[in-house]
């Protein structure tokens, strides 16, 4: 019985999970899948309670000055449409808003301080500072009126307060507030609807997503040893490597290439596979190790070979089972020697013997 049959037969005692299964089992995959379910809820948080709002309104209050002025792209911060509303708290003034360029509005307020709305400072406050305009007061009793100058683009005017509503289509232009009075105070106020608000739960889902992979690796090829792992990939490339190839029939198969073992066993003691099984009819059949030549037999087998079709593969004699060859050649003829000589010794000894008497 060998080795083999014997761990074959023995009760194989099913071994339980290595030390390094059980923390990726039991601590790596629960970090990771409780992370994909943070994300997870935080993604969907983000998509219902804590998603953006569409409207943006944003107020600042002035005083002490009779012009505001907006810089340039503050109507179109967070949204080509905008809606400003002036309320000034005299309800009695005339209050106008005016949508001009930036050169035309320095020309109209030159000489007089106003105030600057730069942006915003939060979602819901306007920041604004104050400024005064270069150049010389050139008003005077002949001046056209706001609302009927043609140095706006869209103009606006009522008592109290005014509303207009502009498309920033145009960076470069700007927005003019004219309160009316010198030392007025109002509430300037922008209104803007969001036409798209940023998604901030697809990162949450895609971060979940990863974290899902993560776990279910870890709980499958990572937990395993790594022979265990080698030995899985080296069985699934040979059996890739057995399965025949499309549009080959059984009469061009590639012929298997030969284990060391079947040509030791084929060209041991200068015999073939077939001189080595033995025939059922016929009886054992004795060679002669001296009166055989191995080189005319290798070549008589590459011939046979090549008649019987290019797909069949000629085995080739390496020098190691060559030297192995001659040296139990050398070891089989010595006895034989040996032995025939003997034979030759006795056979002169009978002939002496026969021609004394």
């Amino acid at each position: 019985m060998t080795v083999e049959e014997r761990e074959q037969e023995e009760p194989q005692v099913p071994a339980g999970p290595t030390r390094h299964a059980k923390i990726m089992r039991g601590v790596v995959t629960p970090v990771f899948g409780l992370i994909a379910v943070a994300c997870v809820v935080l993604g969907v948080l983000n998509a219902t309670i804590w998603q953006p709002s569409r409207e943006i309104v944003a107020t600042a209050m002035v005083s002490g000055t009779r012009y505001v002025v907006t810089d340039p792209g503050v109507l179109g911060l967070v949204d080509d449409r905008v809606s400003m509303t002036v309320k000034s708290k005299n309800a009695e003034a005339t209050v106008c808003v005016a949508e001009g360029s930036m050169k035309d509005i320095t020309g109209w307020i030159s000489g007089n301080p106003y105030v600057r709305v730069t942006g915003l400072s939060e979602w819901t406050a306007l920041s604004v500072t104050d400024a005064e305009a270069q150049g010389s007061d050139l008003s005077g009793e002949g001046d056209v009126a706001f609302a009927d100058s043609d140095m706006w683009t869209t103009v606006s005017c009522d008592t109290g307060a005014v509303t207009l509503k502009t498309t920033d289509e145009d960076a470069s232009r700007v927005a003019l507030v004219d309160l009316g009075e010198d030392d007025a105070s109002a509430a300037v106020t922008m209104d803007w609807v969001r036409q798209s608000v940023p998604n901030f739960a697809m990162p949450f889902y895609f971060a979940g997503g990863i974290c899902v992979v993560l776990a279910v690796l870890c709980a499958t090829v990572f937990a395993m040893s790594p022979h265990k792992r080698r030995k899985a990939i080296s069985e699934a490339a040979e059996a890739e490597a057995e399965e025949p190839t499309e549009g080959m029939g059984p009469g061009n198969a590639v012929a298997e290439p030969e284990t060391r073992r079947a040509r030791r066993r084929r060209h041991g003691r200068g015999r073939t596979v077939e001189q080595v099984e033995p025939s059922e009819d016929e009886g054992p059949n004795i060679v002669d190790p001296a009166a055989r030549n191995l080189v005319s037999d290798q070549m008589r087998s590459s011939e046979q070979s090549g008649d019987e079709g290019a797909g069949e593969q000629t085995s080739v004699i390496s020098p190691d089972e060559l030297a192995a060859y001659f040296a139990r050649l050398a070891q089989e003829s010595a006895p034989e020697a040996e032995s025939s000589e003997t034979e030759s010794s006795e056979a002169g000894e009978n002939d002496d013997a026969k021609e004394g008497e």
